[in-house]
């Protein structure tokens, strides 16, 4: 039981970080490259100003939020699907 419950963890918190630092390059790419272009305050992106900062930081930091969420998620999923098949293999 113990070792199923510290598996499950450090499989949600390995694809937590590399979920939430492959997301944070992709948008902190996607705000270098779109946000605040000249004329300055026309950006139309939904992560140029959130966060209290602006451009590719806050871009940067949805970016990681996003992927760290969404890593959470399929840590535990892929968990699921690979604790399913071990039962089967059992069988």
């Amino acid at each position: 039981m113990k070792n199923r419950l510290f598996f499950q963890i450090s499989s949600a918190v390995i694809s937590m970080i590399l979920f939430g630092i492959i997301g944070f390059f992709i948008f902190i790419s996607y705000g270098g490259n779109s946000c605040d272009q000249p004329p300055i305050g026309t950006c139309g992106c939904f992560c140029c100003h959130m966060f209290g900062l602006r451009g590719y930081e806050s871009c940067a930091q949805f970016g990681l939020y996003a992927g760290a969420l969404v890593g959470i998620i399929l840590g535990l999923i892929l968990f699921k699907i690979y604790q399913k098949k071990k039962l089967l293999k059992k069988e």
